[in-house]
């Protein structure tokens, strides 16, 4: 990418097939740099050097990370617009384009944004007037000329794959609490939409409980992250890190929730907090394992670490 997709003085490039229709498009002719793509290269460039220090190869390391620090303080200085308080793509004579558009967030996804920057994006998306519509996120600003609330495609549509990247780069942002609240509010309407349609979609319209228009149905690809991811890291909570043998389970949820058979590391593990509290005020919660770990359990009113051994058992936990 490097090689091919490098523009001016060391952005990236991108085509009409990242949003086939986009009102961005136009302005990336001719090798205009693109925002996400930028982005999406610093990404790379620190997960690269991580990768080469696990490996000890710490030369190359130092040399992907440093090519990650200049993309991004170029990210920074040439693509942010203080008035708009956005960052936008530029087009081949380095002039900021005008369109509003998701891919704006892959810097909070890279960590590109500075702190202050971070907070104008952030802002953003509690905005009706441009990505807080009834089905959040859209992929261009309800504010932008062209903006489809059915969708459009690449107009105003709901897609997943960029939704979750919107929510991953909010938790990088200390912002869990919106992440949550975007991701339970596409698990909804994704929830309403199979009611009446039987299936999951391409993408889905910002301005009601309906399919994109146009969109595929039948389209688990990227789709499934909701009825598979969301369901499982938000609404009930489980996020499991493989490496430190470990589940960190966030129970907000009220009620009996969990989920049987839940994989993770080699593991099939069974987890069911009770729906009722005991009498001095604790959830139950019982689990079975094929095998030990760590379960972290965090409420809105504490946390408790617990060592879960090979078979059923069960713990108690305040706060829930």
């Amino acid at each position: 990418m490097a090689r091919y997709l490098r523009v001016g003085d060391g952005l990236y490039t991108t085509d009409w097939a990242s949003m086939d229709n986009s009102p961005r498009n136009p302005f990336l002719k001719g090798g205009g740099a693109a925002i996400d793509t930028s982005a999406e290269m610093v990404l790379f460039g620190r997960e690269l050097a991580r990768s080469a220090d696990l490996l000890g190869r710490h030369a190359q390391s130092r040399r992907f990370a440093g090519e990650a620090r200049r993309t991004a303080r170029r990210i920074r200085r040439e693509m942010w617009d203080p008035k708009r308080r956005f960052f936008f793509d530029l087009t081949a004579e380095g002039k900021r384009a005008p369109v509003k558009t998701i891919a704006a967030y892959w810097t909070l996804l890279a960590g590109v944004a500075s702190t202050a920057q971070g907070k104008a994006l952030i802002r953003e998306l509690d905005n009706p007037a441009t990505f807080n519509r009834r089905h959040r996120v859209p992929t261009l600003a309800a504010d932008e000329a062209g903006f489809d609330p059915a969708g459009g495609y690449w107009r105003g549509a709901v897609w997943a794959p960029t939704t979750t990247m919107v929510l991953r780069g909010l938790e990088n942002y200390g912002r869990d609490d919106l992440a949550r609240a975007i991701a339970l509010n596409h698990l909804e309407m994704i929830g309403r939409v199979f009611q009446t349609t039987g299936t999951v979609w391409e993408n889905y319209a910002p301005d009601a409980a309906q399919p994109g228009k146009p969109a595929k149905a039948d389209f688990v690809g990227w789709s499934g992250i909701g009825p598979i991811m969301y369901l499982l890291e938000y609404a009930i909570g489980l996020r499991p890190d493989a490496a430190q043998n470990e589940v960190v389970w966030d129970l907000r949820a009220r009620g009996r929730v969990g989920c049987q058979r839940f994989r993770f590391n080699g593991h099939v593990v069974s987890l069911i907090a009770s729906g009722s509290t005991t009498p001095h005020g604790a959830r139950v919660i019982q689990v079975e394992s094929d095998a030990p770990f760590a379960l972290e359990v965090r409420t809105p009113g504490g946390w408790a670490r617990f060592q879960v051994r090979r078979g059923a058992q069960s713990f108690e936990v305040r706060g829930g």
